[in-house]
């Protein structure tokens, strides 16, 4: 009786996990797919993904697996997974012109595409581009023809824009461009002017960076502080890039100030981060290992994630400089002690061993990242079981 109880309550269990997810159709035929679109007038959304896509399977882990964006894709669509490397997939992308992963598909009953989209993005976007599914007017397909027509107030454009920006980044930039030219300052200082603004400028100089970086408070009622904090770190980033390669220290390090002084946490850590990547394109290597060894106590004790990127650009960045290469070993190290199972941190410090030739370490990480990659798709388990043979040949 108790076994019995319990095996029911483990099916409950799965059954509420189950709905909580978006639940895939993966055991029917693509015919067989439209047929039940037909049948219960709903569109079919279909995750073309391959078994090596990394951001497929984050989307899988990650925004899938969200209560809001199961509950909604499971009440108004019929959810297909196609491995588009196999099978009807193969087919499939080729009529679908699928070109990159994870690409979503919005189809009708007939196999027309009325919404498409793609790339990695959060529950929020995600749950975004379904609604402008249903909504066969604010669909990609809609847009376009609407666009074609002739169509060019500035507030369809940006919503063009960002519908088209995750399927042909090409054609959406000129559209951008067009908004940015078109665009007065009466209405960027109006609530679309801030949508325009957040989505379009790209750094503190141009005219929608410029007149965010002067008028900022104007846009308090429209956003929150931290969306206005999080576009002012990316417009100053961008000009720190590009005075990067520049012969200008004093101007570099005057812009770099505003992480670096920063009393915020994540303002720090990025300002070291652009910092290393000034004295390593500079190839001051004692400024590079005074600043990371500081940053190794301090703000990056515990980032494995940008302890590994560090070791990755000294690596490959800093050449056969033996120098740099030390320091990337002593970076990549930390970063497993950090986080020893995760594939791209490992993976890195094997890589760091065997340009440094240390075959004992190396093999070591190196096998350690081809068991890893078990979980990440074919490529990366090629790409894995490939280092392992470099190393193995020192």
């Amino acid at each position: 009786m108790k076994r019995i109880c319990a095996l029911i309550m483990l099916f409950v269990a799965f059954k509420a996990n189950a709905q909580n997810e978006i639940q895939f159709n993966q055991n029917t035929t693509w015919k067989e797919t439209t047929e039940a679109a037909a049948k219960t007038g709903r569109l079919i959304f279909v995750d073309c993904y391959t078994d090596w896509c990394g951001p497929c399977k984050w989307m899988d882990k990650n925004v899938f697996v969200e209560p809001t964006v199961a509950a909604f894709f499971n009440g108004n669509f019929i959810n297909v997974k196609i491995d588009m490397e196999k099978g009807e997939g193969i087919e499939l992308l080729k009529k679908y012109s699928v070109k990159s992963f994870p690409t979503f598909l919005f189809v009708n009953s007939k196999g027309e595409v009325v919404h498409r989209t793609g790339s990695r993005m959060s529950a929020e976007e995600f749950l975004e581009e379904g609604k402008r599914a249903v909504n066969p007017k604010n669909g990609l397909v809609s847009l376009s023809q609407k666009y074609n027509s002739g169509a060019r107030d500035l507030p369809f454009l940006l919503d063009y824009y960002l519908v088209l920006n995750k399927t042909d980044r090409t054609a959406a930039e000129k559209i951008g461009n067009d908004i940015v030219n078109g665009i007065s300052v009466e209405q960027l200082n109006t609530e679309f002017g801030w949508k325009a603004i957040k989505t379009l400028a790209r750094n503190e100089n141009d005219k929608l960076g410029a007149h965010f970086i002067a008028n900022q408070n104007r846009y308090n009622s429209w956003s929150k502080e931290e969306e206005r904090e999080q576009l002012k770190d990316r417009l100053i980033t961008s000009a720190i890039y590009g005075l990067m390669n520049g012969d200008d220290e004093q101007a570099f390090m005057d812009k770099l100030a505003f992480f670096r002084k920063s009393g915020k946490a994540d303002r720090k850590k990025q300002g070291v981060m652009l910092e290393a990547d000034y004295y390593l394109g500079k190839r001051r290597i004692d400024d590079y290992v005074k600043l990371t060894n500081a940053a190794l106590k301090n703000e990056l004790k515990n980032e494995a994630e940008k302890l590994s990127f560090l070791a990755n650009r000294a690596g490959f960045k800093g050449g056969a400089s033996a120098a740099f290469l030390q320091q990337a070993y002593v970076l990549a190290k930390r970063s497993v002690e950090i986080a020893p199972e995760e594939y791209g941190v490992v993976s890195t410090f094997a890589y760091t061993c065997l340009y440094m030739k240390n075959k004992e370490e190396g093999l070591k990480a190196a096998k350690k990242a081809w068991l890893l990659a078990d979980a990440l798709g074919s490529k990366v388990q090629n790409r894995a079981k490939q280092l392992v043979d470099e190393v193995e040949a020192l």
